[in-house]
């Protein structure tokens, strides 16, 4: 239909209405939940599986058991389908890039699967079908500068461009691409999901929000649920940043600032955002403003699976055997909140936020199911008996 990825409602409004779409309100805790499920049915199916967002994974299918790659990821398909009543597509190849192109094909193949082979891939007539902005890792703005100053439309283009040019005017990473578009493997498979370089947790407010103290209860939460993010990721972030901001849609009175915080050393524990998110929230505070949108930032990330350098003489003189309790006491409550619903256990400024209607919390006019298998009631017709 040709609405942009993030294109607000407001603008498409009368498009989606004249061809019927179905608009319901986003509910991340539940994509979330369905994207776990749907991951762990195909894990079922490789010895090594990468998670590369909530709805993208890549797989390994050079194992002995598999014979015939396309019947094998139909099996895989309707597995999904079975289980997790949920529709995917796969595209096979030799490199990432060349299986994400793959799978832009197997979204329009009945079967859902589409294999991408050597004499396709290295013919520049079928390859120049995709657009260069198609390609796995070219942005909108590399894209535009490939078009105007390079005249490389495609990934035809892509592939036969001089590997000194790309480097020089772009970077490593589009030579990187070009090699990969050319068969040549060079991001590797990596198990397990991909640990993020930053953690972003934001919110546009259901009715504009003038306390302070109402602020402070939706930055508290976003607090939180990046918190969680972080430890699930298996990390610590050194820096932290918050923002607020007014409607960007009114110019007048319009206010958007922002801060952020160093730690002496990495951290992941809910006190130690929170109490740097309040000092921040309260000095870029203005009174009278209505704001319409705050949000939370972690990141300079440290892997805890490869140790943490702790400093000799640490700031708030905390131990490691208070900090390991404390770790202990985080990893309950993340046990908890996720068995129970987000939040269900959270810090005295959010207590009973995810509970309690408050103008920060985001307006869901479109409301879905209460779960993605919910379906629609049958109407009761009259009984028959039936004889086998």
């Amino acid at each position: 239909m040709g609405v942009p990825m993030g294109e607000p409602y407001f603008k498409v409004r009368g498009l989606l209405e004249r061809a019927g779409v179905v608009v319901l309100s986003g509910r991340l805790s539940l994509y979330n939940k369905i994207s776990s499920e749907v991951m762990s049915r195909i894990a079922r199916f490789s010895d090594v599986t990468e998670v590369y967002s909530i709805d993208e994974a890549f797989i390994n299918l050079a194992i002995s058991s598999v014979k015939d790659p396309v019947a094998y990821c139909r099996e895989l398909r309707a597995d999904v389908w079975r289980h997790c009543s949920i529709p995917v597509s796969v595209g096979i190849s030799s490199t990432k890039t060349l299986a994400k192109l793959a799978s832009h094909c197997a979204k329009h193949k009945d079967e859902g699967v589409f294999w991408l082979k050597r004499e396709l891939y290295s013919d520049p007539g079928w390859m120049a079908q995709f657009e260069v902005g198609d390609i796995w890792g070219v942005g909108r703005r590399m894209a535009k500068r490939l078009n105007l100053y390079h005249r490389i439309l495609n990934a035809a283009d892509f592939a036969a461009a001089d590997d000194l040019l790309l480097k020089r005017a772009f970077s490593v990473n589009a030579l990187y691409t070009a090699w990969e578009l050319r068969g040549y493997p060079v991001h590797p498979l990596s198990g397990g999901r991909r640990a993020p370089k930053s953690i972003q947790v934001s919110r546009s407010f259901g009715e504009a929000v003038f306390s302070y103290d109402e602020l402070l209860e939706a930055v508290s939460y976003f607090t939180l649920c990046a918190a969680r993010q972080l430890r699930e990721a298996r990390q610590r972030a050194s820096r932290m940043g918050i923002y607020i901001t007014t409607s960007r849609f009114r110019e007048e009175n319009f206010y958007a600032r922002d801060d952020e915080r160093s730690f002496p050393s990495p951290r992941s524990l809910d006190c130690d955002f929170l109490s740097a998110a309040r000092e921040m929230l309260a000095g870029i505070y203005q009174e009278g403003c209505a704001y319409k949108k705050a949000g939370v930032i972690l990141y300079d990330f440290t892997d805890v699976s490869c140790g943490v350098q702790r400093q000799l003489f640490d700031e708030d003189g905390r131990s490691e055997a208070r900090e390991g309790r404390f770790m202990q006491a985080a990893s309950v409550t993340d046990s908890l909140n996720r068995e129970f619903g987000r939040l269900v256990i959270g810090s005295a400024d959010n207590f009973g936020a995810p509970k309690r209607p408050s103008k920060w919390y985001p307006q869901r006019g479109h409301g879905a199911a209460g779960d993605y298998r919910e379906r629609p009631a049958l109407p009761i017709g009259p009984a028959r008996k039936v004889s086998f």
